[in-house]
């Protein structure tokens, strides 16, 4: 499976009409999804209640709980915790938004982007048909999350102002892209430019080094991350399995081309390797999106801690099977985060999204699922805190599937606590 949001929400549009508020963020997820002609009717009747244009009223609060609502009502089953008091009038939702919002709640999206480089994207130029596909794709999904501008929108200022300062995110863990191959040869987003997001908010954010590749030589590999901890004080790693080499991926268990990488790492003071699994876009090869070679490798640097990013969806199950809730009771250094996945799932399929989640949580179990958005990529993340705040595994699947209940103790370790313990990071 390739995963492309515009065929995966029917009705999604490549357009916006300019800036959109998180609601509608979320709202138009909802809209473009299999259930978005019923779930438009059943709030159009909220809209007309309270004399507001259809457009208006789903950039509300109160929009985006009429449409958790009738997901619930057309299912037959919980999967959002909303009242119809928060669904039938603004202010009403606006402040049990604010009254039900846990005090308490340490935010750490794992999982963001920029995407944007100071010498831009020009085919031909500095960036091949291959690499086009992906900023295509990633231009079109900023388009209709509100930046008008694509990945030009997806900068360093945006980042602060999207993620740090209109969201409830308390920490951005920094994520690299490399894929030099296709990007005139320097990786998509260089490290010098992302280290300016580091420098602009040193207290809130985590950096993240990446664009490492064994079949880009395995003594250039291991120079370059030498040079990230050096000079970027880098607190982790964020890999790929597939690349742009002619070789067109690796493996994180390959003994010769991986096994020196976490030898380094060890030396080096790295403890967290992130990969990501799962959705094999653009002009990536699916089987190194599988979750499999983090087996051994987890098995065999047993002091390092390795993180599926996208939680290897949809291959989620495979990598559930292989934590410590699953069949490697020994293992307690396997771990997922849920960007992209969580955002694609939870408005257009709930049924799926629950599945997810539980099968993550009663897998790999509820202390090493972490947070992750995938933002800039998807806008403003504030809609997606929001929607899993009241998202809940609604009890036919707890009880048949064996999934725990997403309790709010649950949820507080997901949405940051894990990630606390794992980076060091003081919970506020």
């Amino acid at each position: 499976m390739e995963f492309n949001v515009f065929e995966y929400f029917k009705d999604y549009k490549r357009i916006t009409k300019g800036p959109m508020t998180p609601e509608e963020q979320g709202t138009s997820l909802f809209l473009a999804g299999n259930m978005g002609e019923r779930i438009r009717e059943f709030a159009d009747v909220h809209a007309e209640k309270n004399r507001l244009s259809r457009r208006r009223f789903f950039q509300t609060a109160s929009g985006l709980a009429a449409c958790m609502l009738a997901v619930n009502k057309i299912t037959g089953m919980q999967f959002f915790d909303v009242t119809e008091a928060a669904a039938a009038e603004p202010a009403a939702a606006k402040e049990i938004m604010i009254t039900r919002k846990p005090g308490a709640d340490f935010i750490v999206d794992a999982h963001t982007h920029i995407c944007w480089r100071k010498d831009g994207y020009i085919p031909g130029v500095n960036t091949t048909e291959r690499g086009m596909w992906f900023v295509n794709l990633l231009d079109d999904l900023g388009k209709s999350m509100g930046l008008p501008n694509g990945t030009k929108d997806m900068t360093v200022e945006n980042f602060g102002k999207l993620i740090l300062e209109e969201s409830d995110t308390s920490v951005a863990i920094f994520n690299p892209f490399g894929f030099r191959e296709d990007y005139g040869g320097k990786d998509m987003i260089p490290i010098e430019e992302q280290a300016e997001v580091k420098r602009r908010w040193p207290d809130r954010t985590v950096m993240l080094g990446g664009g490492l590749t064994p079949n880009q030589g395995l003594e250039e590999t291991l120079d370059r991350l030498q040079m990230f901890v050096e000079n970027y004080k880098i607190s982790g790693l964020k890999l790929y399995t597939f690349d742009s080499t002619p070789a067109r991926g690796w493996w994180f268990d390959d003994q010769k081309k991986a096994y020196p990488i976490w030898e380094k790492c060890q030396k080096l003071g790295v403890k967290n390797i992130g990969c990501h699994k799962g959705i094999p876009f653009g002009q990536f090869m699916a089987r190194y999106a599988h979750a499999e070679d983090l087996d051994a490798a987890a098995d065999d640097f047993r002091d390092l801690n390795f993180i599926a990013y996208h939680s290897a969806w949809p291959y989620h199950e495979e990598l559930a099977a292989l934590g410590k809730k699953g069949f490697k009771p020994h293992r307690d250094n396997l771990y997922c985060e849920i960007g992209s996945t969580f955002a694609a799932t939870v408005t257009n399929r709930p049924l799926e999204c629950a599945h997810v989640l539980g099968t993550l949580l009663r897998g790999l179990g509820e202390d090493h699922v972490m947070w992750g958005t995938d933002s800039c990529l998807w806008g403003n993340p504030q809609w997606q805190i929001e929607a899993f705040r009241k998202f809940q595994i609604p009890d036919q699947l707890v009880e048949g599937y064996g999934y725990p209940k997403l309790t709010p103790e649950i949820k507080a370790k997901v949405f940051g606590l894990n990630a606390a313990r794992i980076w060091n990071l003081k919970a506020a």
